[in-house]
Parts: C-alpha cells; sequence; structure tokens
C-alpha cells in the first residue's frame, strides 16, 4: 500500500482495491447459505403466527403423509440453496481474481 500511495492513489481507492476486496471473501461466500434460510426462517414464522403460506400447507401434507407435496417444497428448497451457492460461488470469483486463475 506504501508503493500505491506513492504513485498518488487516493485513499479511498487504496481501501476498495486492497483490503475490502479481501474482506468480502467470507461475507460473499455466505450469501449461498442465506436464501434458504430466508425461506427456511419464514416457514417457522409462519407456522408460529398462523400466516397463510407455504408453511401450513407443508405440515399438513407432513402430517396427512402427502409425499408429493412435501416432497415438491422440499426440492424448491434444495433448488434455493444450490442456486444461491452457485450466484455465491460466481459472485467470489468476481471479486477474489486469485479464485479465477485456480480454476
Amino acid at each position: 500500500m506504501t508503493v500505491a500511495r506513492a504513485k498518488g492513489l487516493t485513499e479511498r481507492r487504496l481501501l476498495y482495491k486492497y483490503p475490502f476486496r479481501i474482506a468480502m471473501n467470507p461475507a460473499v461466500s455466505t450469501i449461498g447459505w442465506v436464501l434458504p434460510n430466508l425461506v427456511s426462517g419464514e416457514l417457522l414464522v409462519s407456522i408460529v403466527l398462523g400466516l397463510p403460506t407455504v408453511a401450513p400447507i407443508l405440515v399438513n401434507a407432513l402430517l396427512n403423509q402427502d409425499m408429493f407435496l412435501a416432497g415438491s417444497v422440499i426440492m424448491i428448497m434444495s433448488t434455493l440453496t444450490v442456486i444461491g451457492t452457485l450466484l455465491s460461488d460466481l459472485l467470489l470469483a468476481w471479486v477474489d481474481p486469485r479464485i479465477r486463475a485456480a480454476v
């Protein structure tokens, strides 16, 4: 960073170029788990509060042993997990150029 300061880069540019990009790696890698956690959290909250969402339908399907409906809801949640992980991997490759070089 001393060399970059000597070249005349501003402090803002230095922060975005060096420590900010490295600090973004853990934040970006957790984005993949946020999407399914939002859905599962919504399921729990809607069951507790009695809101008319997918959660009561899922609970009734599980209690009535409706495997097709319950399997569909679970498959949607797992698809969201895969999509979230893919998005976090793409963002991580965009943020950190060292990851692109390894692929």
